[in-house]
């Protein structure tokens, strides 16, 4: 798909995350069944971090062709996407997303990285164990979504869609 179409999917389908997400539902956000993380894992989650710090300022992130922001999602925050990096590849230190709340200071702070891929039968390979946790994103599907707290703690976990600690 060309960068426009991938842009404009990639606001529809977190636009519709607005819809579905209108009011938080608490069970849904944590995990089903124990997962396991290794030293890949951790590796993958420091080499999204180191990548990230610099976005803690939006204007760096739209220098870097991060665009938003995209309309607030309750527990979730404001995402600003870069289209350009939508693909099937994931990549830890590349997302495709950053995800912006007001945590009670006035201001925007980066909260959380979001990953997104075309939408395929299955969700395309992510972080290493089995803890991520990847997610339709439109009607029908348009994205695969995942989120990665690795700004600010998140009770329901690392890689939860919701976080209860952001409004």
């Amino acid at each position: 798909m060309k960068a426009k179409s991938l842009k404009i999917l990639a606001n529809t389908a977190l636009s519709l995350a607005v819809l579905a997400a209108s009011a938080p539902v608490y069970p849904a956000m944590h995990d089903e069944a124990a997962c396991v993380a290794n030293e890949d894992t951790l590796y993958q989650l420091k080499a999204a971090r180191s990548a990230t710090g610099a976005f803690n300022s939006i204007a760096a992130a739209e220098a870097a062709g991060y665009v938003g922001p995209v309309i607030p999602v309750p527990n979730m925050g404001v995402h600003y996407v870069n289209a350009d990096l939508i693909d099937d590849i994931f990549e830890p230190n590349r997302p495709e997303a950053l995800v912006y709340a007001d945590l009670g200071h006035g201001r925007l702070q980066l909260v959380a990285v979001e990953y997104l891929a075309p939408f395929s039968s299955t969700p395309p390979a992510g972080f290493a164990g089995t803890c991520d946790q990847w997610s339709p994103f439109g009607s029908p599907p348009a994205l695969w979504t995942l989120h990665a707290w690795i700004w600010h703690p998140n009770i329901s976990g690392t890689f939860a869609k919701f976080n209860p600690l952001v409004p």
